[in-house]
């Protein structure tokens, strides 16, 4: 499953705000109090994640329409949620056939486009509307796959600023789930079937003992131990340990920093399972994370993002951050970078808005976050949206095409190493020897 757009109306700051998201990475940034945790509320109205919560006390995803809606609107206004979704008949086959059901007709063999509004009336009254590749269905229909959509597990969320993981064991331990094939389980079965022979036979004497006390009741019973039934139905709950150099301790026992990172990337290990497990009642999830960058230093930062940035990518897993971080923004694509701002009203900040961030405002993010003059670094697009590991530098297109000639020639002295790009940089003038110029240069690029 993959978010085309979310469009919301009069839910708390987003007035009347819609995010398109463009390719496998999106990075929502933004001041604080921008709207970027909203947006991921308003997200998770919908498409949740059940079945890692059942432990936890997770954080209320319904609507309150009193509590909810944009506050300084005198007017009662409908809280309106529209999301645009496409559905892969390989990847997401469980929604692609349920919504196929009531489509009367099959669906061409290619991403179906899902479209779901749902209303909140100030009189609590909720009502939903569904589309497929623009078609309308019924009120049932649409009721019943809003059902399916609520009570499916969409989307893995990670709060870096709240509690690592929704299971707890012993001593408050953080436990993780691990999701197996049907391959896996199958083995699995066969093995609990000889622990289930071990522990009769381990349990003789309780067996005995506990039959002898229930003799004292005047109704007689027989006793069996065995271990659960649907103990292991797709999943197990399980420690983690990590192992560097020199130490294999608990993760609980490492540092916040490299714990953010692994519960992280569990969540993309599990999401991606998913999406290649043979399974036709599957459907993808997405992956949402607030501040990735939390409790690591610069350089790991650094390197976060760009791993982030490469798994969405290779994996195919859609990835939504909030974040503060320059490092988490995409650089091979502007396009990716969302960036939430609010507007002033009477020197009071009002409704979020999606700030433009397409061609010459490409650098918007980046200065909002660093807070540095966008517009002295309009010749440094090329560099730093490179793609390259290695830029060389020449002051103008002439300089290019000497160097590509040069190269063309294939002399062993004069060929240009493999990897590398080849950047005018519009002449003397463009190049700034500011501190801000060059912080940004070493910060969101290790190209140069």
């Amino acid at each position: 499953m993959k978010l085309k757009s979310v469009h919301v109306k009069n839910f708390r700051t987003l007035e009347d705000v819609k995010v398109q998201f463009n390719g496998y990475y999106t990075a929502i940034s933004g001041q604080n109090n921008a709207g970027k945790t909203t947006l991921l509320r308003a997200i998770r109205h919908t498409f949740r994640d059940n079945s890692r919560e059942v432990f936890y006390y997770r954080r209320r995803d319904d609507v309150a329409y009193r509590d909810d809606r944009t506050q300084w609107i005198k007017k009662s206004e409908d809280i309106v949620f529209d999301y645009v979704v496409a559905v892969s008949p390989e990847e997401d086959s469980g929604l692609f056939q349920f919504i196929e059901k009531f489509n009367e007709k099959a669906l061409p063999v290619q991403d179906a486009v899902l479209r779901i509004q749902v209303t909140h009336k100030p009189n609590e009254e909720t009502l939903c509307h569904v589309w497929v590749n623009d078609k309308e269905f019924s009120n049932y229909a649409a009721k019943e796959v809003l059902q399916k959509l609520k009570s499916s597990n969409l989307a893995f969320m990670h709060d870096s600023a709240h509690a690592f993981s929704p299971i707890f064991g012993a001593g408050g331990r953080h436990l993780h789930e691990l999701t197996f094939t049907a391959d896996e389980l199958k083995q699995i079965s066969d093995e609990l079937a000889k622990v289930q022979s071990k522990i009769k036979k381990i349990s003789r004497a309780h067996k005995t003992e506990l039959t002898e006390l229930l003799g004292h009741l005047e109704e007689k019973y027989d006793m069996e131990f065995s271990l659960p039934e649907g103990m292991f139905t797709g999943s197990i709950p399980f420690a983690v340990n990590l192992r560097d150099r020199n130490v294999d301790i608990p993760l609980n026992d490492w540092g916040s920093g490299t714990k953010n990172r692994t519960h992280i990337l569990m969540s993309v290990l599990h999401a991606s399972r998913i999406r290649v497990k043979p399974d036709e009642n599957k459907i993808t999830p997405v992956i949402l994370i607030e501040e990735p960058e939390s409790f690591l230093h610069p350089s790991a930062q650094a390197e976060f993002g760009r791993v982030l940035i490469d798994l969405a990518n290779e994996l195919k897993i859609q990835t939504i951050v909030t974040t503060h971080s320059p490092y988490m923004l995409c650089q091979q694509n502007a396009q990716s970078n969302v960036l939430l701002g609010r507007k002033l009203s009477y020197g009071k900040s009002k409704a979020t808005e999606v700030i433009n961030v397409a061609d010459e405002n490409w650098m918007e993010p980046f200065g909002n976050i660093l807070g540095l003059n966008n517009a002295e670094f309009s010749a440094w697009k090329d560099v730093l949206f490179s793609g390259k590991q290695c830029v060389l530098l020449v002051e103008g297109d002439i300089d290019k095409q000497y160097f590509e000639h040069i190269h063309s020639l294939a002399f062993p002295e004069l060929t240009l190493p493999k990897g590398i790009d080849i950047v005018p940089y519009e002449g003397k003038d463009a190049l700034k020897t500011r501190s801000s110029s060059s912080s940004l240069l070493t910060s969101s690029s290790e190209y140069l």
